[in-house]
């Protein structure tokens, strides 16, 4: 029974160590892929200023 423990609070602690890393990875990702997302509406919106004589959907 005492061989076991350390082996399953090992697994614990590297399975919480590779969740808590992943999750900080895909909150970086996360974050530049919405900043890119928010520079591409600012842009198509600028696009669209500059063009008047389109007409909208609205």
């Amino acid at each position: 029974m005492e061989t076991w423990l350390p082996i399953w609070k090992w697994t614990l602690i590297i399975g919480v160590a590779f969740f808590t890393v992943l999750s900080i990875v895909v909150f970086i990702g996360g974050v530049y892929d919405i900043r890119a997302m928010f520079r591409s509406l600012a842009e198509q919106h600028e696009k669209r200023q500059a063009e008047p004589d389109r007409p909208t959907d609205d």
